[in-house]
Parts: C-alpha cells; structure tokens; sequence
C-alpha cells in the first residue's frame, strides 16, 4: 500500500477514500460537486490530487485482490493509515469532513458505523470533538 507523509492532504483524502467505500457502496450524493467542493476546501487538496489518491487507492486493493479475500475494514489495515494523520485538528477535521461526506445519502451503514467507531477509538475523538468541528465549518 502507497504511504503518504504524515498530516498531509493525501493521508487524510485516502482516510476519506476509505470512508466511502466502507460499506462497498458509492451513493452518487457522496461524489456530488458540492461534497466534493468541500473535501477539497477542507483538506486543501486539489480535485486532481484527490482523485488521484482515491485511483491509488482502488489500485492497492485491486492488487490485494490476487491474493485473496480483501477485508476493506481490517483493523491492520485501517490501522496502517490512520497512522499517517496523527494531528489532532487534522485527525478531526479528516474525521468530520469524512462524517459530513458518508452522511450526504441521509444514511450511515453498520459498515460506516463500525469504521467512525474504530476510527475515534483509535484516535481518542468523541463526538463532541466532532460537534464543535462541525459547528464551526
């Protein structure tokens, strides 16, 4: 799997690739213009720089896939990734800016749930961290 330097935009866009891919399902409302405007403000990265990380992403897994079974929400894995953010205004902002993008179908999955849940156990976010992250965008 590609690493990125830590705290960079695209350590937090492949956070945000996995959130939306979490549950194996891409609703067109999470890919509109408007959500992906505010990735890009929120993570000051490009669209260009996003879509690329989102492409490298599906070409990890895609060369996963020779060896097996892929299991998108390992904890390993996750756990490699999330490791690469490890501000904490990046962590919330990635975290919140991932939250309002999953939530853009009206709609959080058992699989999403269980991803935020690890993500903000991993790193030590509450949902009031969350709150005010929001409030203030």
């Amino acid at each position: 799997m590609k690493s990125y330097p830590i705290n960079s935009p695209e350590a937090q866009a492949r956070i945000l690739t996995l959130c939306l891919i979490a549950d194996s399902d891409i609703d067109p409302s999470e890919l509109d213009e408007l959500n992906l405007s505010l990735v890009y403000e929120a993570l000051n990265i490009s669209p260009q720089g996003f879509m690329e990380v989102f492409r490298t992403y599906l070409e990890d897994i895609t060369a996963e896939a020779g060896k097996g079974r892929i299991n998108l929400l390992d904890p390993e894995r996750i756990n490699t990734m999330l490791a690469e953010v490890n501000g904490r205004s990046e962590r919330i902002n990635t975290l919140a800016t991932a939250l309002r993008i999953c939530k853009s179908d009206h709609a959080l999955n058992d699989a999403e749930i269980a991803l935020f849940r690890h993500i903000m156990n991993e790193w030590q976010i509450d949902l009031t961290d969350l709150e005010i992250e929001v409030s203030l965008a």
